[in-house]
């Protein structure tokens, strides 16, 4: 029900005070801050197209991006550019930015006009809601709020999804890696089956002894389909996440291996304490109770008092104008006692909804951490001990092979625990950037402090740089010399 507003109340100050209202309403939706807070926790600097200059100029960074591999960090930058899904999610800032409008300016008056079929009978209303007038400031300062949890929920979502951005790519290249593991093993495997074959043509070598060649190179090949069958899925999943069209994806070029894991522990502790200081997701709770605070006051007057409706019609009969004024409203029968429950239950409920962001941001991001450092210390391990043990029992094994003191079994035991090796090692690396990134929805790791002190490895930040600029051991650098030790194993 709508309330007759007086003339007296349209009065020019009231259009300052909207032009200022409106002033008070960022242009951009929020989007720079939002960007900036973006940038901090992942990187990657955010890009919102909306006009065809600004099209053009995110196409041209997309195209510098593909011209070249592609690493993790890129691969979130690519995706702030071209995912429509994140386009999508900053739209929302624009919805925010009108609502906040709506809410700083005066209540939209209602004119009624109406004249008698017959007669110079004519009659003006002019209704607006009278508790909107009264509490307009209030209302300005209730859209105000939600905005702010909107840019606050805003920039959680886009560090959710530079996330799962990660995410997709450690799986991808992770595939990748291990195709390229199992296609050397199966290589391999395939060679030692030929000289079996030939061995055991002339005699030399018992029918078992081949069948276990042939074993091997069989089992090598299923584990390479086995392989190759996760690789083109992971890459569908990555190009989705990304957002590229199907000429972008076929320029997308990733690296053909995950970096090793840095020297660098990380801290489970600090690492929650750094979360519940900065965790953009407990920014956008925090955010929620505030809108939800702010909003409770106009919730309890609103409950008590209902529609109001005071007003004035003009009416001109016989070339004369009469006014005639009048008020009326709504009185809940419970007087207000429902609508009052309900504004304390939302703001308890956003209060309980903060409390447990807390807890979850801390226990995701301890948890993750205490993932990746486990992870981090298990492919260290892999990289500087089980791959050149296993190296190094390998050509103790051929050559006791060669000099006939060990037999068929033991030597593909041994190129078994090599691929095996491989594989751990792969497998333990992808884990850790994995909780990684779930780590870095709460933190940014590289702001993180050192872990012990006057570690100097601990001072430098792990970029896509190390990815391609320093080669990692890996169960591939152990499986180039095979065709050479099979060369000899007879």
């Amino acid at each position: 029900m709508m309330s007759r507003l007086p003339r007296r109340l349209l009065a020019p100050t009231l259009i300052a005070v909207t032009l200022s209202a409106c002033a008070s309403v960022p242009s951009d939706g929020g989007f720079a801050e939002v960007g900036e807070r973006v940038q901090a926790r992942t990187g990657a600097s955010l890009a919102w197209a909306r006009t065809d200059a600004e099209r053009a100029e995110v196409a041209e960074a997309l195209d510098t991006l593909l011209d070249s591999r592609v690493g993790m960090d890129d691969a979130v930058a690519m995706a702030f550019l071209s995912s429509p899904a994140l386009q999508a999610r900053l739209d929302e800032l624009g919805i925010a930015r009108a609502a906040f409008l709506s809410a700083a300016l005066p209540p939209n008056p209602m004119i009624d006009i109406s004249r008698a079929a017959a007669g110079d009978s004519l009659e003006i209303g002019v209704a607006a809601p009278l508790l909107d007038l009264l509490f307009w400031p209030q209302r300005a300062r209730s859209g105000q709020a939600a905005f702010e949890t909107a840019k606050a929920q805003a920039a959680a979502d886009l560090a959710d999804a530079a996330a799962q951005v990660r995410v997709a790519y450690v799986e991808h290249v992770a595939a990748r890696q291990a195709l390229d593991l199992y296609q050397q093993a199966e290589s391999a495997g395939e060679a030692a089956r030929l000289a079996a074959e030939a061995i055991y043509a002339a005699g030399n070598i018992a029918r078992v002894d081949l069948d276990r060649q042939r074993q091997f190179a069989a089992q090598m090949t299923a584990e390479r389909m086995r392989a190759e069958a996760e690789v083109a899925p992971s890459r569908e999943h990555l190009i989705a996440v990304l957002g590229l069209s199907q000429e972008q994806a076929e320029r997308l070029q990733t690296l053909t291996r995950l970096p090793a894991p840095p020297e660098r522990a990380v801290d489970a502790e600090l690492a929650g304490e750094t979360a519940l200081r900065e965790s953009l997701q407990v920014a956008a709770a925090e955010a929620g109770l505030r809108q939800i605070a702010v909003m409770r006051g106009l919730r309890n007057i609103e409950a008590l008092l209902g529609d109001v409706d005071v007003g004035v019609d003009f009416e001109r009969e016989d070339g004369r104008w009469a006014e005639t004024y009048g008020l009326g409203f709504v009185l809940p029968l419970d007087l207000g006692a429902a609508g009052r429950a309900r504004a304390a239950a939302e703001l308890s409920q956003a209060y309980q909804t903060l409390q447990q962001t807390r807890l979850d941001s801390l226990a995701d991001s301890r948890s993750a951490a205490q993932r990746a450092e486990a992870a981090r210390e298990l492919a260290l391990f892999h990289r500087d001990v089980s791959l050149p043990l296993s190296a190094d029992v390998f050509d103790g094994v051929v050559r006791d092979f060669n000099a006939m003191q060990l037999g068929m079994f033991e030597l593909l035991q041994s190129r078994r625990d090599r691929v095996d090796a491989g594989r751990d090692y792969v497998e333990s690396v992808a884990a850790y950037w994995l909780a990684r990134a779930e780590l870095e929805r709460h933190i940014r790791v590289d702001d993180l402090p050192a872990a012990q002190a006057g570690d100097a490895a601990a001072a430098e930040p792990v970029h896509d740089h190390h990815q391609s600029g320093q080669h990692e051991p890996d169960a591939d650098d152990h499986q180039h010399g095979d065709h050479q030790h099979e060369g000899h194993d007879h």
